[in-house]
């Protein structure tokens, strides 16, 4: 476990620097009172302890360095957590029981019953994670990097799937994702211990996962079509009546009233496709709808099942619409304040809530709007303390009792009181004492007694024990490498494959073995070349993937089996630099003064033959997807993908060849 920055956990509670001015160090403390206040008034606390409400949204607020739970009914903050020291951009999810704070580099939890912080944990890559919540488990799954960590009772974190597509998860907590290079379609159950990926899409072809009730669908932007997907693979697909897509088209994770969303953003179109043929519901003919959006960037959308929500970065605006695509409301989205410093890639945040309403927070994570059922949007809801919260209702007492006030001595003058206030005294009505020769005897008025209260047994304090982690999969040979193409040249053949399900074992290489050849060759990229080969000759390869069992053992994988015949023929050669600088339109771009296309030159492939040549980044993932027709001589030269992710890793893949990766 890292410790970020200067704050550490002890005994789950965060300390910070004793330098802290007064001012600051009461701010701090200030804040956890009223986090600690706020969770115990919280509506539907229980005697067991502080609570935070299991629906709603989280968002965390970088200025004052916490966790709020926004309530999307009272459309308020009603709880909070200190987390003190994050940048903006950083995002929370939550489970039934805990909470998680998502940053740059570092994932926080915290205990909703007690809201004791844990030390932060390091996370698999620097950049920002998409979060997802579902049925008793959150997400964090880092695109670029091609990991996941899965939160809650099952906790696991999985690496080494390239750049990952737009996640999804369903009713469930199953977690879907596609893997943008080799093109299959992974699940996660929230109790598997490994991704398995049952089906695999077209060469070349991309779009975007969506839930459609309990159904997985994928929006192939390449065919315009959509289809089915489960643990048996990719279903029949269903055509897009009208519709022409595009790489940049953008799904909504979740149906809108059985319909899925799709934004086509340069045109400023949205296609609501009716999914009813292949999930079983019977519909009279085609009701996909197709409707004009106002002018602006859409950037963003989302479902809340019956309403939609778009960001429009242009405007800074939220727009709304109902289940036929017609606008319902339109407010624009508060900017940060002069506290907030945000990054050149920060940018609101919309997400479905825990309770189906959907909430954008806005930069630095200052506000929140809420977008109800009805699709109207709310006024900003501060995330900030202290708030109010509605006091749960005091049960009665089964024995009500009622005590008189005692009867003062009418010899002695009444002692003064003290107002309940603790402020002022309040004098008692002057009464004149009896004339005598002596002073009166001072008498003590008799004190109120109380009914005595019914003394709980005191409860013996469980250790808090973590989940019990499920028992380890019993690793087996990995399966056969998928996609096993081989292309002959002059006096060599060379292979390209994509790696297999590993079958829950750890990889360790390839073994590339030349039958008739006694001495296999081993590798650690999905890829090979066999040279010093005859011309004119065929050979036959075999592929093979292996790992490390969980007993430590090794462990010889299927074999994947290819033959080719060498010839004369050029091998492919894709290179790429960075092209002149972009010239179409200007808010394609986010930096439009260092947006410049990239300069392909591809040589090798087959003349006069259609490749789908696309452009990647490390930050972006997929940037852009285009076929492209060769020369006559198997060549082409183009400057095409524009591209403003400065300091970012690009290259470009056509077909399974891969070109030099350049830092633009």
């Amino acid at each position: 476990m890292q410790i970020i920055g200067r704050r550490k956990a002890v005994n789950g509670e965060v300390t910070v620097p004793q330098w802290r001015s007064r001012a600051t160090l009461a701010g701090v403390v200030a804040v956890c009172v009223v986090a600690t206040t706020l969770a115990v008034t919280t509506a539907g606390a229980d005697s067991s302890g502080q609570k935070f409400l299991q629906s709603g949204h989280l968002v965390y607020n970088s200025t004052i360095g916490a966790v709020f739970h926004i309530d999307g009914g009272s459309k308020r903050a009603d709880g909070s957590v200190p987390v003190p020291g994050l940048a903006p951009g950083t995002q929370a999810v939550q489970t039934d029981t805990r909470g998680y704070v998502l940053a740059r580099g570092s994932i926080t939890g915290f205990e909703k019953s007690t809201l004791r912080v844990d030390g932060p944990e390091v996370s698999p890559s620097d950049e920002v994670p998409v979060g997802l919540n579902a049925a008793g488990v959150a997400y964090a799954v880092y695109r670029a990097a091609g990991s996941i960590v899965r939160l809650g009772p099952t906790a696991l974190t999985l690496g080494n799937n390239n750049a990952l597509g737009q996640p999804v998860v369903t009713p469930d907590g199953t977690l879907w994702v596609q893997r943008l290079l080799s093109g299959e379609l992974c699940q996660l159950p929230a109790q598997a211990g490994r991704l398995t990926c049952p089906a695999e899409l077209q060469h070349g072809n991309v779009g975007s996962l969506a839930v459609v009730g309990d159904q997985v669908v994928f929006v192939d932007t390449t065919a315009s079509q959509v289809r089915t997907v489960s643990a048996s693979g990719l279903g029949r697909p269903l055509e897009i009546p009208g519709v022409t897509l595009s790489p940049q088209s953008i799904v909504a994770p979740n149906d809108v009233d059985g319909r899925i969303a799709i934004v086509e953003p340069g045109k400023s179109r949205l296609h609501l496709v009716d999914t009813a043929a292949i999930t079983g519901k019977p519909t009279a003919g085609s009701a996909t709808v197709e409707k004009a959006l106002p002018p602006g960037k859409f950037t963003q959308i989302a479902s809340s099942g019956h309403n939609l929500a778009l960001v429009d970065e242009s405007g800074s605006k939220l727009v709304t619409l109902d289940a036929d695509g017609n606008q319902k409301d339109s407010r624009p989205i508060p900017g940060p304040s002069e506290k907030v410093k945000p990054g050149k890639d920060d940018r609101p945040l919309l997400v479905r809530g825990a309770d189906q309403r959907l909430y954008v927070d806005t930069v630095g994570g200052e506000q929140a709007l809420v977008v109800d059922r009805d699709g109207s949007v709310s006024d900003p809801v501060p995330a900030s303390g202290p708030t109010k919260n509605p006091t749960a209702p005091v049960k009665p007492s089964a024995t009500p009792t009622t005590s008189k006030p005692p009867v003062p001595d009418p010899s002695v003058p009444p002692r003064r009181t003290i107002d309940p206030g603790g402020d002022r005294t309040t004098p008692p009505r002057r009464v004149e004492p009896p004339r005598r020769t002596e002073p009166p005897r001072r008498v003590e008025p008799p004190r109120r007694t109380e009914p005595p209260r019914t003394v709980e047994p005191p409860r013996t304090q469980q250790p808090t024990r973590r989940p019990t982690p499920p028992p380890p999969l019993v690793a087996t040979p990995a399966a056969a490498p998928l996609s096993l193409r081989a292309v002959a040249g002059n006096g060599r053949v060379s292979l390209t494959w994509k790696r297999p399900n590993l079958n829950g074992g750890t990889f360790l290489r390839y073994s590339v073995f030349r039958v008739n050849d006694s001495d296999p060759n081993t590798t650690t990229s999905a890829r090979y070349t066999s040279t010093g080969l005859k011309d004119d000759t065929r050979y036959t390869f075999q592929v093979r993937t292996v790992t490390r069992g969980s007993d430590g053992k090794t462990l010889i994988g299927a074999a994947a089996t290819v033959s080719a015949t060498t010839n004369e023929g050029a091998q492919p050669s894709i290179r790429i630099r960075k092209g002149p600088l972009y010239t179409g339109e200007a808010n394609q771009c986010d930096n439009p003064s260092y947006c410049y296309y990239i300069h392909i030159t591809a040589t090798g492939l087959k003349p006069n033959a259609t490749y789908t040549f696309a452009g990647h980044t490390s930050n972006y993932g997929l940037l852009h997807s285009d076929s492209l027709q060769v020369g006559p001589n198997g060549s082409l030269t183009v400057n095409k993908f524009y591209n403003d992710d400065r300091g970012g890793d690009v290259w470009v893949t056509v077909g399974d060849y891969e070109s030099n990766h350049v830092t633009w």
